[in-house]
């Protein structure tokens, strides 16, 4: 069930325009239903939270727009329907829920703020993420270009690498439960069948949870489950953003559960006249059959989605497969951009449509300038090491032990600077900077940095050997301000052995720092 709001209006509602705010059909194309029949606008839960007007209703809860009387700020509550109070297993599974996505801290995770139990109504206080699900945007563009697919399939994993971490299995990833917000971040939401490893199965017997078209086959066998399932239906998920369709179709939803338990689907290749090899092939050993064929975790996948080369098309030389009802005829992809064209175009297609952030290409791209022809395919470069950098300081570094942790391709470690008492790191220095040592000299294309940090700006500088002032890094070669997280960068094809990233501004929120998780430097 999706956690979002905008301005509503019954007429939207009703007609499912995309204007203003819509309730959504679920991802089996049934539409929900206000199952309740309850009228709780303008009820206070808990002598604290307000009822504003409802968002969205599923099969077991129904999701309220509230406002927090205390904190004097705007919520999301997940209301439990009342036919379930008296159900002991639904209720513990709704409070189980609370508890798995409270523990999951990330700005890729719909956060939990409390739990209501009072007068006979159960109830979910989460943040209310503005925006739209993936759902819609599907619903709306029909197939995305593979940098969004790529994206947010990256976003997604790392989600889950977090969960995992925990312990908790999302066990229903689909579009409806993938929110892309308005201030550029991927998020996932509605642990409400999640499992808790270390917790008693509370499924029922023979009980299958989860959406159909996304579902695992050892889900639909009712077997064991653990986060390979999850990289499954975000395989299913990718699959249908990339092609503008489900990877399986049937006529009813258990011969839909039955078919992935005999075959594979049918390659994007055959479906699409133009993908990337590695996203093909990232997608489809997700969907293996077998969870011992698909990627090891969470972080596996997000690695092989960001390793993607866009450029690289998959040549669909396989024998045609016969035609039935499942197999989508063959189809061209709507549009070139984001495939053939240079990695400094592709990076720009990223921020406009993703990351709004503002950078030097984007500012390029939107004046009109003429992009490179160049189809050069770029490499990504081999990094030797990272080092922290503040010619400020006597020692010339800050967190330096956590430097590495910027370049091993781990999204679950970081490096961060100090927390200052600003964002200007107290008007005690003009930056902090973090420096990619490579093992050679090399032409320099792009600088991708992966951070949940928002609000801040960096400066990128190439040069060879190493620097110990900041003039001696030359000049700027690259730039980005009010950085919604993560961000792509063009070095213009600088040479050079090292990568000098200056962080001139902190987040724009406490505590004032910066981390970066993940750093990628490329030809």
């Amino acid at each position: 069930m999706a956690v979002r709001a905008s301005s509503a209006c019954a007429t939207c509602v009703r007609d499912r325009t995309p204007s203003c705010y819509r309730v959504n059909a679920d991802d089996n194309g049934l539409p929900p239903v206000n199952q309740s029949g309850r009228t709780l606008s303008g009820r206070v839960l808990a002598q604290r939270y307000q009822l504003r007007q409802q968002l969205a209703v599923g099969g077991m809860a129904e999701v309220w727009e509230a406002e927090d009387l205390v904190l004097g700020r705007a919520v999301a509550v997940k209301i439990l329907h009342p036919q379930f109070a008296n159900d002991p297993v639904v209720r513990q599974r709704f409070h189980i829920e609370a508890i798995a996505a409270a523990r999951l801290v990330d700005p890729s995770i719909v956060a939990i703020y409390d739990t209501v139990d009072l007068d006979g109504c159960d109830a979910i206080v989460m943040e209310l993420v503005r925006g739209r699900t993936l759902r819609d945007f599907l619903d709306e563009r029909g197939a995305l270009d593979p940098i969004e697919v790529v994206h947010i399939g990256a976003e997604v994993a790392g989600a889950l690498a977090i969960a995992h971490k925990s312990g908790v299995i999302h066990r229903d990833i689909k579009p409806a439960n993938i929110l892309l917000s308005d201030d550029g971040r991927v998020l996932v939401t509605d642990f409400g069948i999640a499992k808790v490893l270390d917790e008693p199965d509370l499924t029922r017997t023979a009980q299958v949870l989860g959406t159909v078209k996304y579902l695992a086959p050892e889900q639909v066998e009712g077997g064991p489950v653990d986060g390979r399932t999850d990289l499954y239906a975000l395989g299913a998920v990718l699959y249908e953003a990339v092609c503008g369709d489900a990877p399986f179709r049937a006529e009813t939803p258990a011969a839909l559960a039955l078919a992935r338990m005999h075959r594979d689907p049918t390659r994007p290749s055959l479906v699409l006249t133009e993908i990337p090899v590695d996203l093909e092939s990232t997608v489809m050993r997700a969907m293996s059959r077998a969870p011992g064929d698909r990627f090891a975790s969470a972080n596996d996948m997000r690695a092989a989605l960001l390793s993607t080369r866009l450029d690289v098309l998959a040549d669909p030389t396989a024998p045609p497969e016969p035609t039935n009802s499942s197999v989508p005829a063959p189809r061209a992809k709507r549009g070139k951009s984001g495939i053939v064209v240079t990695l400094v175009v592709v990076g720009v297609l990223l921020l406009i449509a993703l990351l709004v952030a503002n950078t030097d290409a984007a500012r390029t791209f939107l004046s009109n300038q003429p992009a490179s022809t160049t189809t050069t395919t770029p490499r990504q470069l081999a990094i030797s090491t990272a080092h922290s950098f503040d010619p400020t300081d006597k020692t010339g570094f800050e967190n330096e032990s956590a430097a590495m942790n910027a370049v091993d391709a781990d999204s679950l470690t970081s490096w961060s600077t100090e927390v200052y008492s600003s964002r200007t790191f107290g008007n005690l220095k003009a930056g902090i900077g973090l420096v990619i040592d490579l093992t050679a000299e090399d032409i320099v294309g792009t600088v991708a940095i992966d951070s949940p940090s928002r609000g801040w700006s960096v400066e990128a500088y190439v040069a060879t050997g190493a620097p110990t002032t900041l003039l001696g890094w030359g000049p700027v070669v690259a730039s980005a301000t009010d950085i919604q997280g993560s961000v792509l960068l063009d070095l213009h094809r600088a040479r050079g052995n090292a990568v000098l990233l200056w962080i001139t501004q902190l987040k724009d929120t406490p505590p004032w720092l910066v981390t970066i998780t993940d750093v990628i430097v490329t030809s």
